[in-house]
């Protein structure tokens, strides 16, 4: 049988240790797939640092661990900015990250769709004009330089929905690109994550988890929140996903909280692996 495989994210350990010990807690607790948070004092994409990426190499390497993507902190920037300065701040952002990426062995680049304006929905359009010509900037960085872009919904974002992410990746020639569906992201614009998944299927390259209360936006501890697990463990299942799941949880005991999920996923009836 076909079976997922499980890693963590490190976003719950960014504002307290570097990210080489975050990565080396989650190696020693047995996870072999990891995402990596890029925002400061976590790790720094802006900063080249030859010795440091090294090191971090190192400690993926000497673990056998598999690094799926960088992500850069929504809260940092923002690719649909009536600004143009904001723009290029964000684009810069993201080519250093990649150049990061690179350096470090990464399979993919996360990248998001930039900030809606939640208050003036006519705005949305002219957004989307300048989120859609930064996308093609930092696509063609990714693509220069051999890391892929994976794109993430979010709910702030201009592509919030399994479907806004179906419209902008076919209308603008990026059918096959693939796609973090965050669970949590999707609940919090009330959006069912069992028909999210079922809808951006053939283009899931990532599943993140965690748990939210109804109507709030949270990345909390699974088991505490209102999402349903195990009617995704069950889509999972029945149409044998075999892609990655990552645990990306915000709490003041990360590695614990990230532990507890994995014993509580696998109560739900979800079945994986944390082989890389």
């Amino acid at each position: 049988m076909t079976v997922p495989v499980l890693g963590a994210h490190t976003f719950g350990f960014a504002w307290d240790r570097v990210a080489e010990e975050a990565v080396a807690q989650l190696a020693n607790a047995g996870y072999r797939t990891v995402q990596l948070m890029a925002t400061p004092p976590h790790f720094d994409p802006w900063r080249q640092d030859a010795g440091r990426t090294r090191r971090i190499g190192a400690l993926i390497e000497r673990h056998g661990l598999s690094l799926l993507a960088l992500d850069l902190a929504s809260s940092d920037i923002n690719l649909a900015s009536p600004s143009a300065d904001v723009v290029d701040f964000a684009v810069e952002a993201y080519m250093s990250a990649i150049d990061r990426a690179a350096e470090l062995g990464a399979r993919w680049i996360c990248v998001g769709s930039g900030r809606r304006h939640a208050l003036l929905a006519k705005a949305n359009d002219r957004l989307m004009t300048s989120f859609r010509a930064a996308f093609a900037r930092i696509h063609d960085k990714a693509q220069r330089t051999g890391i892929p872009i994976i794109l993430e919904n979010h709910p702030q974002g201009l592509l919030a929905s399994a479907s806004d992410i179906v419209r902008f990746l076919d209308a603008e020639g990026y059918g096959d690109m693939p796609v973090i569906y965050d669970v949590a992201n999707a609940f919090a614009i009330g959006e069912d994550p069992v028909e999210g998944l079922n809808s951006l299927w053939p283009r899931l390259g990532i599943v993140h988890l965690s748990d939210s209360p109804k109507g709030q936006w949270r990345h909390d501890p699974i088991g505490t929140g209102d999402i349903d697990f195990a009617a995704i463990a069950a889509l999972l299942k029945q149409r044998s996903y075999g892609g990655r799941i990552v645990l990306e949880i915000l709490s003041d005991q990360p590695l614990a909280d990230l532990e507890t999920g994995t014993v509580r996923l696998k109560e739900q009836g979800l079945a994986f692996t944390l082989g890389s």
